[in-house]
């Protein structure tokens, strides 16, 4: 457990170390001479299909071509990953990745692809929370009481996830494993569905990204991971403040197939960089949605990517799969 725990740490290594200052946007040749699509791997709505479509309006500004969101959800964001991985490396072609990228290698390992060999980073663009949340006819009235119900009868409580696999499932399978506890998992088609299924009562409880918070008296906000409190529900506590160590995030970022130019990757790195400094992008995603928009080089995302991949191999082997 230690060695999770260093490895969590160090895939959330304080991101403000990691922030270079961005430069103005400089054309690599003729690039781009058509549109861009940035392909997405899950359906409309989600907190990455949000990021992509904020940060697509002001990039297609910055690179002067219309960047256009295409979704292709399944198979935990596998399915966009692999359209990627096999299209041109002309940079016409994109991947709006979350932490899937980095949890499919470990779950997923006869894939037909592999995330670092066949894909390209280049840009980071943000980091929000997790907010834990149960239905109020669970009777769970705190984390404590939360975590000694799941001790004492292993799989009785449920809880919810937008898909095997992905973050809300690890998010929730990292926390049981930190807490000695076991739950049942129920996937969904979405996050949506799965906060739906919450207010409704067929879950428990459900860890998902922060977007806006949803408010409801059919469920009630527990914990928030992060150093501080949201100031979109600043009524809620960090798990920190509550003494567990939990602190992981859902972060967004950039890729393409393997073999782009180097001077593109950089073009497109630079032109990201400015639209997350873009006043409406920062409305958006940061005060509205908790997301903190965060800027990096193409190498300092591919090194956290590592980082990330590194404490999902640790994670599912602790889970036996």
């Amino acid at each position: 457990m230690k060695s999770l725990r260093r490895a969590l740490a160090a895939a959330l290594l304080p991101l403000a170390l990691l922030v270079p200052k961005p430069a103005p946007a400089q054309a690599q040749g003729n690039y781009p001479d058509r549109p861009i699509t940035l392909v997405v791997g899950f359906s409309p709505g989600s907190s990455i299909d949000l990021v992509a479509r904020t940060v697509a309006k002001q990039l297609g500004s910055s690179l002067r071509q219309p960047v256009l969101v295409e979704n292709k959800p399944g198979a935990g964001g596998n399915v966009a990953a692999e359209a990627v991985a096999r299209a041109r490396p002309d940079g016409h072609t994109l991947l709006v990745v979350a932490n899937s990228v980095a949890i499919s290698p470990a779950m997923y390992p006869s894939q037909s692809f592999d995330a670092m060999r066949d894909l390209s980073a280049i840009a980071f663009m943000g980091i929000g929370p997790v907010i834990l949340k149960v239905s109020k006819s669970s009777g769970i009235d705190s984390v404590r009481d939360l975590v000694a119900r799941a001790k004492a009868s292993p799989g009785k409580l449920n809880y919810g996830s937008s898909g095997e696999g992905g973050t809300p499932h690890m998010a929730t399978v990292l926390f049981e494993q930190i807490n000695g506890i076991s739950m049942t998992h129920v996937p969904y088609k979405g996050g949506g569905d799965a906060l739906t299924a919450l207010m409704g009562g067929q879950i428990d409880l459900l860890i998902n990204p922060l977007l806006g918070d949803v408010k409801s008296d059919r469920i009630a906000s527990l914990a928030i991971t992060g150093n501080d409190r949201s100031p979109l529900s600043p009524e809620v506590p960090t798990f920190r403040e509550l003494g567990y160590d939990f602190n992981v995030g859902v972060y967004y970022g950039l890729m393409g197939p393997k073999g782009l130019p180097v001077a593109l990757i950089d073009q497109v790195n630079r032109s990201v960089n400015e639209a997350l400094a873009d006043p409406a992008v920062l409305e958006t995603l940061t005060r509205r949605s908790g997301i903190v928009m965060t800027a990096m080089s193409p190498g300092q995302f591919h090194d956290y990517l590592l980082r990330d991949m590194e404490l999902w191999r640790q994670v599912v082997a602790r889970r036996g799969r």
